[in-house]
C-alpha cells in the first residue's frame, strides 16, 4: 500500500524519497494524551469576563452559550441547525504533533475527485501566536538529530530549528479563553471551510483550477468526538469553471455533472494525536530491497557519510508467544468491508485479503490479518482513522483501477491506517481480461493464469472457473 504523506526534499533524497512520505526537524516533544479527554468549561468567575474583554476577547460562558459540547480529544461545541462549531483546546494540546487526513467522501466520478480518494496527510501542531491568534502549523520534520548519535556527527538543535523553516499554513482568531483552564475556542467553520487545511485546490489542480469555494453553498457536515480523534466533515460548495481564467485554459472539462458552473464535495478530517505503540523499534531500510520508507536528514557531519536515516513503513505486529516460530499477534491488522461493497464480491474480496496470512506466515505470524464486515448501523465513518477499510468507488472516467493509500507515523514508520479503494470499473476490465485469455482455451488456459498469478493449483480455486466438463465458467467477479 502507498503512503501519502507528501513527499520531501525532491531530487536530492532520491531515489529513497521517490515514494510520497512524510520525514522528521528536531527532537519534537511528547505528544498529547490521548486518553486526557478535554471538557466543557465552566462558567467564569465574578470579575473574569470583564478582563477577557479588555484582552479582545468574549466571555468564555457567553461564546458557548446555546452550544451542545461533546468531549473526546478535543472538545466540540456546536449548534447544528445555525451552522455553527466550535473547537476547543486545551494548554497542554498545543505544540503536539498532531495528524490530520483529509478524504474525499463524496466525489464527481472524474478528474481526480473521486469517492474515498484520499486529499492529504499532514503532520501539523497548533501554536499560540500574539494578537489571540492560533497558528496552524507543519513542523519541519524531514530534519533532525538521530536518537542514537554517532560521534562523529553534530548535534545542534538550534542549528537545524535556524537552518530549515517549518511551514505556517495560516492563523486563526482565538475567541475566548477560559480563565481558569485556559481552554481556547476557535471557530471550526473558519478552520474547515475558509481555510482548505489540506490544500484540496493544490492538490487536484487539474479538476479545481478554474473554480473557488464558494461560501454560501459551503456548511459543515457530521462532527464527532473521540477519545484519540475529532472526525469532522465539510460540505464544500465549487464555483467557476468555463471563465475566462488562465487556469480555465489548463483546467479539466468537467462532463459528469450536469452544470459545470459549480459542483459540492463532501470532505472528511480526522485529527488525531499522532500515537506510537508501546515497545514499536523503528526498523531501518535495507537499500537493496525496494520498500515504502519515512526518511529523515540529519546534521551533515564534516567526515562524510550519508545523512539519511530510513526507517521502513510497517504495521506495529508483536507475537503472542515471542518464543514461538509461529504465533498469532497480540493485536490483528483488521480490515473492514464497506457496506457500499456490492454483496456479490463481499467473499472474494474477503478471501483475496485473507490470503496475504500466507506471507506474513513466513515471518512468523499466523492469522495477522481479519477481515470483518462493517455492520449495517454502524456509527463510524470508513474515512476514520481507527478503522482499515476496503472501499467501494463508482466513476464516470476513472483513473485507476484501485488505490491502497496508507497513513504512516513519519517519526517511526509505523502505519496507523490503511485503506484500500476499488472502483466499480475493475470488475468490467477483469471480465473483460478473463475472456479475452482464457474463452478458447477452457480449463488448461484457467489453470496457467493461476499459476501465473503465484498461487499453488488448489481445487477450490480451478473449480470457480470450471464446470465439471471442463468449460470455462464466467469468473467469480463477474457475478
Amino acid at each position: 500500500m502507498i503512503s501519502c504523506l507528501r513527499p520531501g526534499l525532491g531530487a536530492a533524497m532520491a531515489p529513497w524519497l521517490a515514494h510520497p512520505t512524510q520525514t522528521p526537524l528536531v527532537q519534537l516533544s511528547a505528544q498529547a494524551d490521548p486518553e486526557g479527554e478535554a471538557t466543557p468549561g465552566e462558567a467564569s468567575s465574578e470579575g473574569k469576563p470583564e478582563e477577557a474583554e479588555a484582552d479582545g476577547l468574549k466571555p468564555f460562558d457567553q461564546t458557548i452559550k446555546d452550544l451542545v459540547p461533546q468531549g473526546g480529544l478535543f472538545t466540540l461545541y456546536q449548534d447544528p441547525q445555525a451552522n455553527k462549531a466550535l473547537l476547543g483546546i486545551q494548554p497542554a494540546q498545543l505544540n503536539q504533533n498532531l495528524l490530520l487526513i483529509a478524504t474525499l467522501e463524496s466525489g464527481i466520478g472524474e478528474a481526480g475527485l473521486f469517492r474515498g480518494w484520499p486529499i492529504n496527510d499532514l503532520v501539523i501542531q497548533l501554536r499560540q501566536a500574539p494578537d489571540n491568534k492560533l497558528q496552524v502549523v507543519v513542523p519541519n520534520i524531514y530534519f533532525r538529530n538521530p536518537q542514537n548519535r554517532p560521534p562523529n556527527r553534530p548535534q545542534d538543535p538550534q542549528l537545524l530549528q535556524e537552518s530549515f523553516s517549518d511551514s505556517i499554513l495560516f492563523a486563526l482568531p482565538i475567541l475566548s479563553i477560559h480563565p481558569d483552564s485556559g481552554e481556547m475556542l476557535i471557530d471550526l467553520g473558519d478552520f474547515l471551510l475558509s481555510r482548505d487545511p489540506a490544500d484540496i485546490s493544490g492538490a487536484f489542480p487539474f479538476a479545481l483550477g478554474s473554480y473557488s469555494v464558494n461560501s454560501d453553498t459551503s456548511y459543515l457536515g457530521e462532527l464527532k468526538a473521540f477519545p484519540g480523534n475529532v472526525e469532522m466533515e465539510a460540505v464544500l460548495g465549487f464555483s467557476g469553471g468555463g471563465g475566462d481564467s488562465l487556469f480555465s485554459l489548463f483546467s479539466a472539462r468537467l462532463d459528469s455533472v450536469p452544470d459545470s458552473r459549480g459542483f459540492s464535495l463532501r470532505v472528511r478530517y480526522s485529527l488525531s494525536s499522532l500515537p506510537s505503540h508501546p515497545g514499536f523499534k523503528p526498523r531501518l531500510a535495507d537499500e537493496r530491497i525496494g520498500y515504502f520508507i519515512s526518511a529523515y536528514r540529519t546534521p551533515v557531519s564534516p567526515t562524510g557519510g550519508d545523512p539519511f536515516v530510513r526507517y521502513i513503513n510497517r504495521w506495529p505486529l508483536e507475537k503472542q508467544d515471542p518464543t514461538a516460530a509461529l504465533s498469532p499477534p497480540r493485536q490483528p491488522i483488521v480490515f473492514w468491508i464497506e457496506n457500499a461493497v456490492p454483496q456479490e464480491y463481499r467473499a472474494a474480496i474477503r478471501e483475496g485479503v485473507e490470503w496475504w496470512n500466507e506471507a506474513f506466515e513466513r515471518a512468523g505470524f499466523s492469522q495477522a490479518i481479519e477481515v470483518r464486515q462493517m455492520p449495517p448501523d454502524a456509527d463510524w465513518d470508513p474515512a476514520d482513522v481507527r478503522y482499515n477499510v476496503i472501499r467501494w468507488s463508482d466513476s464516470y472516467a476513472p483513473w485507476a483501477l484501485g488505490l491502497g493509500p496508507s497513513r504512516v507515523n513519519p517519526l517511526t514508520g509505523e502505519i496507523l491506517d490503511a485503506d484500500v479503494v476499488l472502483d466499480a470499473s475493475v470488475i468490467g476490465y477483469l471480465t473483460q481480461q478473463y475472456q479475452t485469455f482464457s474463452a478458447s482455451l477452457g480449463a488448461e488456459t484457467a489453470t496457467a493464469l493461476l499459476q501465473l498469478c503465484g498461487h499453488p493449483l488448489e481445487d477450490r480455486l480451478l473449480a470457480r472457473l470450471t464446470r465439471s466438463d471442463g468449460a470455462v465458467t464466467q469468473p467469480v467477479w463477474a457475478g
